[in-house]
């Protein structure tokens, strides 16, 4: 609904995105994170890259990014939940 609550419109546009949002997030997003986090698992064994620096990356820095990168894709899914519940809502009201 408009902000005045007199009009519902949902365009082929907006289902377009709201399909094409939910598709990247559990698409591509999703496979760049766990791309993202294999590459991180080879710099956090020791095995693999060490020293000092690299002992900071394993310690501090990765952990930090991975909580980022977490917390992302959680809100991401939920905008994607919320925007399917509002293109619902819209379908269901027209």
């Amino acid at each position: 609904m408009s902000s005045s609550g007199s009009t519902v419109r949902s365009t082929p546009e907006a289902v377009a995105a709201v399909n094409g949002l939910g598709a990247l997030v559990n698409g591509p997003l999703l496979r760049n994170f766990d791309a993202l986090r294999r590459h991180a698992a080879v710099l956090t064994d020791p095995e693999n890259w060490d020293g000092r620096a690299a002992a900071d990356f394993r310690s501090t820095i990765w952990p930090s990014y991975q909580r980022t990168l977490t917390d992302l894709h959680t809100q991401l899914d939920r905008l994607r939940v919320r925007l399917g519940e509002i293109q619902d809502d819209i379908q269901n009201a027209g």
